[in-house]
């Protein structure tokens, strides 16, 4: 995956990057008690619209998102993918591999525009 850490480019913190499947990821990540909204999630989409085309985000907040943030931002065309903490657990817990969800909500979003599809909801089918 060639992960990087954490880096800023002109004021703006990026929390981390990743290549995979030839795609390039930015990562948001929050381990905040609140549900991330709209306005994080937009802030988010500028910083990936500023990037190459064949950019997308991966959103990890370990609480989870507001219904109007998944909404407003499943509605368009999606710049980014979600996850919650539950995704992370199961992944931690060897429910599902990393590779395979990123897989299968990338998959997801590009079929509906949804751009959160739960590790237990993909592990149910």
């Amino acid at each position: 995956m060639d992960p990087r850490a954490s880096f800023r480019i002109k004021g703006k913190q990026i929390d981390g990057h990743f290549a995979f499947d030839g795609i390039d990821f930015l990562v948001e990540a929050k381990w905040q008690n609140e549900l991330v909204g709209v306005q994080s999630l937009d802030a988010f989409k500028a910083k990936i619209d500023r990037k190459l085309d064949n950019t997308l985000g991966l959103y990890w907040s370990y609480n989870g998102f507001s219904p109007d943030a998944v909404e407003r931002h499943s509605m368009s065309r999606p710049a980014m993918i979600l996850a919650d903490g539950a995704d992370l657990i199961a992944v931690l817990e060897r429910r599902i591999r990393l590779d395979e969800l990123l897989r299968r909500k990338r998959r997801h979003a590009a079929q509906t525009g949804e751009i959160l599809r739960r590790a237990q909801e993909m592990l149910g089918d």
